[in-house]
C-alpha cells in the first residue's frame, strides 16, 4: 500500500514468481553477495492407477545451473518454507545469474509410487517460481550468505568459477495500482488471488501484463447476507474418443441411481472444478459432486455484497482436472482407467462462476446440495 495515497498495488511478474533468501546480518558489508538459482515446484500430483487416484502434495527445490562448485547445496531443502521469503523488485541489488529451464533441472518423477504401474497423472495447482539463495567467497572457501557458514571446501574457490550469464529478474516484476480501470474505485482482493473485485461498478479485473484485464464471471444470488461466494470454473469441452458429450452420457457412465429423463440426451454436459485451491482430498470430493450434480442456477453479472472466496486456481488448472473427474466418476473404473491417458479434452468453454454457500458454525454448505466444507480446511488453503 502506498504511504501517501493509500492505494493497494497489485503484483504482476512475467511467467512466473521471483524471489530471494536474506542474507544474514553477520555477513559483512564488504562481501560480494552472488545469488545462485534454484527452481521450486509446489503443487498437488494426482496420479491415476489401476487402484485408483492417489495426490501427492510435492514441494521441492533443484540448483538451476551446471558445472558449480559440488560444495554448493543442490536443494534448497526446507528452507523456502521455513524462511520468509523477499520479493525481486526492480531495485534489488546483487549479482543473479540465468538459470536453466526447468525441464532440465526438475525431472519428471512418480513421487511415492513404485510398485503400481502409474496410468496418467496431473499437476493441479502447480506453481513453479525461481528463488535465490546467497553465497560470497572469503579466503577461496565458499561462504552460504543465509547462515553466514563456510561450506566445507571441496576445491579452493576463486571468483571467476562464477563467470556465468547474469539477469535482471527484477525487471520482470511490475506494480499495478489496485484501481478499477472502469469506474475508478478501489479493488478488492487477498495477495494470492487472480481475480480482484470491483464492488462500485460490479466488474473482475486480473493482472496482465503492466495493466489489468478485465474477467468475465456470473454469480448464483445468495439468500442471507452471510454466505460465502465460492469460486467455480464451468468447462464444457469436446471429448475424445470416449463419447462423453450429454447429461444422459454422464448419467449412464457414472452409474448414477436415477431414472434418465429424455430431455437429457441434449442437455449439454458441464465439468465443475473449484476455482481455489483446498485440501485435495475435499477437491476430488468437489470434483464429483459438482459435476454429478449439473446444477443450473439463475445467474447474474453483479458483485454481491457478501464476502468473496479468493480465485487462486487458473482456468487453465481447471481443465486438466477433466480428466481426473472423469477417472472418479466413470464406471467401470478400470477400463475407463486404462482408456483415459489417450482421451483428448478440447475445451470449448470455460466460465467462472460464484455460487453461494451457507454460513454454519465449522462448516459452509450448499443450500441445494448439501454440500460441505470445513471452513478451517478452506482457511489454510493458503499454504498449498
Amino acid at each position: 500500500m502506498c504511504e501517501f495515497c493509500r492505494v493497494r498495488s497489485c503484483i504482476s511478474q512475467k511467467g512466473f514468481p521471483r524471489y530471494y533468501l536474506p542474507c544474514s546480518p553477520n555477513v559483512p558489508q564488504e562481501a560480494q553477495v552472488i545469488y545462485l538459482p534454484y527452481w521450486r515446484f509446489k503443487g498437488v500430483r494426482y496420479m491415476c492407477t489401476a487402484s485408483g487416484i492417489t495426490p501427492r502434495f510435492t514441494d521441492i527445490s533443484a540448483l538451476a545451473l551446471t558445472d558449480i562448485p559440488p560444495q554448493v547445496p543442490f536443494s534448497l531443502g526446507l528452507r523456502s518454507q521455513a524462511i520468509p521469503m523477499k520479493l525481486i523488485r526492480p531495485d534489488t541489488q546483487g549479482e543473479f545469474f540465468r538459470p536453466l529451464p526447468t525441464a532440465m533441472v526438475l525431472k519428471d518423477q512418480t513421487f511415492g509410487l513404485r510398485s503400481e504401474k502409474l496410468t496418467f497423472k496431473e499437476d493441479i495447482g502447480e506453481t513453479f517460481s525461481l528463488i535465490y539463495s546467497p553465497f560470497y567467497i572469503s579466503r577461496q572457501h565458499l561462504v552460504d550468505g543465509v547462515t553466514n557458514q563456510t561450506l566445507p571446501l571441496e576445491k579452493p574457490i576463486t571468483p571467476d568459477i562464477f563467470d556465468l550469464d547474469r539477469v535482471r529478474p527484477g525487471i520482470e516484476t511490475h506494480f499495478i495500482a489496485g484501481i478499477c480501470p472502469g469506474c475508478g474505485a478501489d479493488l478488492e482482493g487477498s495477495g494470492d488471488s487472480l481475480a480482484l473485485v470491483c464492488r462500485n461498478c460490479h466488474s473482475l479485473w486480473r493482472a496482465k501484463g503492466k495493466t489489468l484485464a478485465k474477467i468475465k464471471f456470473s454469480t448464483a444470488a445468495p439468500a442471507h447476507k452471510d454466505d460465502i461466494m465460492l469460486p467455480f470454473w464451468r468447462i464444457s469441452a469436446d471429448i475424445s474418443p470416449i463419447s462423453l458429450s450429454s447429461h444422459a452420457d454422464l448419467a449412464r457412465m457414472a452409474n448414477l441411481p436415477l431414472a434418465i429423463p429424455r430431455k437429457w440426451e441434449k442437455k449439454p454436459v458441464h465439468f465443475w472444478s473449484p476455482a481455489f485451491k483446498v485440501r485435495p482430498n475435499i477437491f476430488l470430493r468437489l470434483l464429483g459432486q459438482m459435476t454429478s450434480a449439473q446444477l443450473e442456477p439463475s445467474l447474474s453479472k453483479t458483485v454481491e455484497e457478501n464476502l468473496y472466496q479468493p480465485v487462486n486456481l487458473p482456468a487453465s488448472e481447471a481443465i486438466q482436472t477433466v480428466r481426473i473427474t472423469m477417472a472418479a466418476l466413470l464406471k467401470p473404473q478400470k477400463e475407463i482407467l486404462e482408456r483415459l491417458p489417450e482421451t483428448n479434452v478440447l475445451p470449448k468453454n470455460v466460465t467462472l462462476i460464484f455460487l453461494p454457500f451457507k454460513s454454519s458454525q465449522h462448516d459452509i454448505i450448499h443450500p441445494d446440495l448439501g454440500i460441505s466444507i470445513n471452513k478451517k480446511a478452506l482457511a489454510l488453503s493458503g499454504n498449498l
